[in-house]
């Protein structure tokens, strides 16, 4: 079969509950890729085209993160009426089947994996992204030393099916945290709960609710508190503080990097054993820099897949492994090994010595907020990078500055307190608005659910359709965005909206709105004009 008249589908690698992926080759480029093929079972014909819509853009915004340790989408296309997400084939196996194969890992080990997943999660918060599926089968260890997180926007449109036609909860509910078990929506917390219940799996073998049953699995996230680990060591702080029940009461981002980066660094006994499996025999001594974590000759490590071995050897992003009811043995095998730039690598060193982690933080993180409060633990603000052909514009009315492209305008309203920018190269319309709500709220987004509401009861808005109301983090602070389309003009309009409090207080929207048809191309100037502002 052959997708877009350029994909050739060559043999299923792997199946899960939304779908199958796929080894596949991309005749234009000439290079093999992984193609995930997703499926939604028992819904209608109105929701699933729906959902097929939603799927797609969620992949976009997915494909437009930037780092070492998120699996690259390279194409989303939509084709026999489902869509297909075309990703980088990474050779590796996942944590699950480390896991499974060689049992738990040294805490210094798990720190390190740790840490570069959560360093992926900081920079995709950053951009509004969200995972909500964080669990050891979407956790890539590949061959080449990354550690990588696969399924960004499309776990998220799976887990939100939520319950198929036959009652089956779409999803590993033991490492779901219990405010989205509630219904309620997903925010940057609830990926460091999932994380911190992928530690504890990682060093225990099994993660902390894990039951006979997914409704007895489900009722424990739900109503206990979890057992503490007893593997974990100098990871305990750090899981513990991520498995708090209250999402506003969880160790926010910054700290579990610095707890993961120090329980991997200060390892007690020889650092070249500290992070090996935890089978003696396989701790042997380092002949190669590449082998950091391992103890093992990776030129012996054979090539794997991520739970189901292919032809080839190679390996793909997890569609959901096979789960067992019963830790296997701890057996001799593939030894995980963890490569760093070079530059890294001697920066760590110094003189001499084995490296064990680096904490290669994502571009300018911002600090997890308190939800229930609107506090954020201190952070640097990064500096202002005005783009190439760009100038800086401020309002001495809304008190703020922000930069645009050369040949835009800005313009004042003069019947609402915001400003208009637009210019030659877009169809599209940036607004900033500094109107002071009538109602005060805690949350960015409760602002955006409660404006929806009104819109929707007064029917304002045609065809309106609903993105997603995302919690994010900008400029260190708790924002919202607010993502939809509507029609306007016999046109349909995309628009992204991004709520939030200044330090003091002060509420600001900031507003991109383009036709459907532009979105994709014209993204990138929200991007830049949210970077660029900075109230004054």
């Amino acid at each position: 079969m052959q997708l877009s008249k350029r994909y050739r589908l060559i043999e299923p690698l792997g199946e899960g509950g939304m779908g199958v992926v796929w080894r596949a080759y991309d005749e234009l480029l000439d290079r093999t890729v992984a193609i995930k093929e997703v499926r939604y079972a028992g819904v209608g014909e109105a929701k699933r085209a729906e959902l097929n819509r939603r799927t797609i853009r969620e992949a976009r915004a997915a494909g437009r993160l930037d780092h070492p340790s998120v699996v690259v989408v390279h194409d989303v296309v939509e084709e026999d009426g489902r869509p297909w997400i075309v990703m980088q084939l990474v050779r590796s196996r996942s944590l699950a089947q480390v896991v499974r194969e060689q049992g738990p890992l040294r805490p210094a080990q798990a720190a390190l994996i740790g840490g570069r997943v959560l360093d992926a999660l900081r920079a995709a918060h950053a951009t509004g992204v969200l995972h909500r599926d964080v669990k050891p089968e979407n956790v890539l260890l590949a061959d080449d030393g990354r550690v990588v997180l696969t399924d960004f926007g499309i776990a998220s449109l799976e887990a939100e099916v939520g319950l198929t036609a036959s009652g089956g909860l779409v999803g590993t509910p033991a490492y779901m945290p219990p405010e989205r078990l509630n219904g309620e929506q997903a925010r940057p917390e609830s990926d460091l709960w999932s994380l911190g219940a992928t530690l504890y799996a990682a060093v225990e073998g099994e993660p902390p609710f894990k039951r006979e049953s997914w409704a007895a699995t489900m009722a424990a996230v739900l109503r206990d508190e979890p057992e503490p680990p007893a593997r974990a060591g100098a990871l305990t702080p750090v899981i513990m503080g991520l498995l708090r029940r209250d999402p506003g009461a969880r160790m926010p981002a910054e700290e579990a990097a610095r707890l993961l980066h120090e329980a991997a660094i200060n390892a007690p006994g020889d650092p070249r054993q500290a992070t090996a499996a935890q089978d003696p025999r396989q701790a042997t001594a380092t002949r190669d820099p590449r082998q950091a974590v391992t103890g093992e000759d990776p030129r012996q490590t054979a090539t794997g897949a991520t739970g189901l071995p292919t032809s080839d050897g190679q390996a793909y992003p997890t569609a959901g492994e096979p789960r067992t009811t019963a830790r296997q043995r701890p057996r001799r095998g593939k030894t995980l090994w963890i490569t760093l730039p070079a530059v890294a690598v001697a920066a760590a060193l110094g003189t001499g010595g084995t490296l064990l982690y680096t904490n290669r933080t994502a571009p300018t993180p911002s600090p997890t907020p308190t939800p229930s409060t609107g506090t954020t633990s201190p952070a640097p603000t990064p500096a202002r990078t005005v783009p190439a052909g760009w100038r800086t514009f401020t309002s001495p009315a809304g008190r703020f500055s922000i930069a645009m492209p050369a040949g835009w305008q800005a313009t004042k309203s003069p019947t609402r307190d915001s400003i208009s920018i637009k210019g030659p190269d877009s169809p599209g319309t940036m607004k900033v608005e500094w109107t002071t709500p009538e109602v005060r709220w805690k949350r960015p987004e409760q602002a955006w659910f409660a404006l929806e509401k009104e819109i929707r009861a007064k029917g304002e808005f045609q065809d309106y359709t609903r993105i997603g109301i995302t919690p994010v983090r900008y400029r260190g602070r708790a924002a919202a965005d607010w993502e939809f389309t509507r029609m306007r003009g016999g046109q349909l309009i995309h628009v992204i909206n991004r709520g939030f409090h200044t330090a003091d207080g002060r509420p600001f929207a900031l507003y991109w709105e383009t036709t459907e048809s532009r979105w994709d191309q014209d993204r990138h100037y929200f991007d830049k004009f949210a970077r660029t502002f900075r109230p004054l």
